[in-house]
């Protein structure tokens, strides 16, 4: 199978998307499969063969931003040359929307997936106005694809009260062997970033930006700081908001940057316990990872998070409305008792053990192959798959 892969982030990118695109490039060649990627250039040489990168713009208040430039004619002879069975589109803006045209024009089996709610960022980068005219144009997009994969269920149930058709669940899954609490790099890590061994960690891997409600969070954390000043803050990551962060969260935080692979892994280790305050996860991998790696989850109930985290078994959820104190209390539950962090964090291993890659990217493969044995005109009769 010859499958084209269109996406406005990848890697070198340091995101959720990134690496579960990763994850499928990977599987797909695994399985004997031939997979052009299509990707903005970052600067980097790509690792693999038919990747191609396509010229883009550094968004100037947000440097994480590659926006790919028109026109893009190259990438469309590209895709000719490359002669795709099946064409998966990652990513809704100006490249994944010139690549739906043009293989709608070309007749070729198109498939999308959704993964940012692009409505709720809106309104942290003052665009709000534009959340009608945004959703209509997702609609727009995903239901002239012949299925769209969405990570979690209450997204999908939000997507088809939306009006979006022919909706296929694809979860995410973890590698828990790279994830896991008893990395030999755990504390080493500790000891390098200055926790005692009495220090109680609680960590955060994501996006340090608006979206991500990075500012809840630190109203949460002050709180914790105050009330317990043995309890410190790991940081993994980087963005527009982490020069306001630092400056709130002073000296009981550490913020180290992006990590990536082992080096990630040992950070997460190097936690106690994870707390993240996005109200905009479609799924939301890093619960995953830290769970994976032995730690209680305290998360907002919204989005895909809630459908991973199992209130009192692998975590706590706090409803999206309750002011930061709450949240404060809940993750002040698990700094108090280490009796509670053990037992959690047990259940939240076990639970990550149970979502293999493997399975979960075999499922997608089982779905490309399907729609091909389909006659090119089906998906406009297929139901709504949930």
């Amino acid at each position: 199978m010859r499958v084209t892969l269109v996406t406005e982030t990848y890697f070198p990118q340091v995101n959720g998307v990134s690496r579960t695109l990763g994850q499928l490039v990977h599987h797909l060649h695994e399985r004997g499969d031939d997979v052009q990627v299509i990707h903005p250039d970052y600067g980097e040489a790509p690792d693999g063969a038919h990747h191609h990168r396509v010229r883009s713009v550094v968004l100037p208040f947000y440097k994480d931003i590659h926006l790919p430039l028109p026109p893009f004619g190259r990438v469309h002879r590209a895709v000719r040359a490359f002669r795709p069975d099946l064409v998966h589109l990652a990513t809704e803006a100006t490249l994944g929307l010139s690549l739906l045209r043009y293989v709608l024009r070309r007749r070729l089996p198109v498939v999308s997936s959704f993964h940012t709610n692009f409505d709720q960022y809106s309104g942290h980068y003052r665009v709000g106005w534009a959340k009608g005219t945004i959703w209509r144009y997702l609609r727009w997009f995903h239901n002239r694809t012949r299925e769209t994969y969405v990570p979690s269920r209450s997204t999908i149930d939000d997507l088809e009260r939306r009006g979006f058709e022919r909706l296929v669940l694809w979860p995410r899954g973890v590698d828990s062997d790279l994830f896991r609490p008893d990395r030999a790099g755990r504390n080493e890590v500790r000891a390098r970033l200055g926790f005692g061994p009495d220090d109680v960690v609680i960590g955060y891997v994501s996006r340090i930006a608006a979206e991500k409600n990075v500012g809840y969070l630190a109203d949460a954390l002050e709180i914790v700081a105050r009330s317990r000043p043995q309890s410190r803050f790991l940081f993994v990551g980087d963005g527009p908001a982490r020069a306001e962060l630092e400056r709130r969260m002073g000296p009981h935080a550490q913020f180290v940057g992006y990590r990536k692979g082992e080096d990630l892994a040992d950070h997460y280790a190097a936690a106690d316990l994870f707390a993240f305050s996005s109200l905009t996860e479609t799924f939301g991998n890093v619960i995953l990872e830290a769970m994976a790696s032995g730690l209680p989850v305290v998360a907002l109930r919204a989005g895909g998070v809630a459908d991973t985290v199992r209130p009192d078994v692998t975590g706590t959820l706090v409803d999206p409305d309750a002011p930061a104190q709450h949240f404060a209390d809940a993750v002040l539950s698990y700094v108090d008792n280490p009796v509670l962090r053990t037992r959690t964090a047990e259940s939240a291993r076990e639970y990550a053990l149970g979502q293999s890659w493997t399975a979960i990217m075999d499922s997608l493969r089982d779905r490309y192959q399907a729609l091909l044995a389909q006659p090119s005109s089906s998906h406009a009769r297929e139901p709504v798959c949930t």
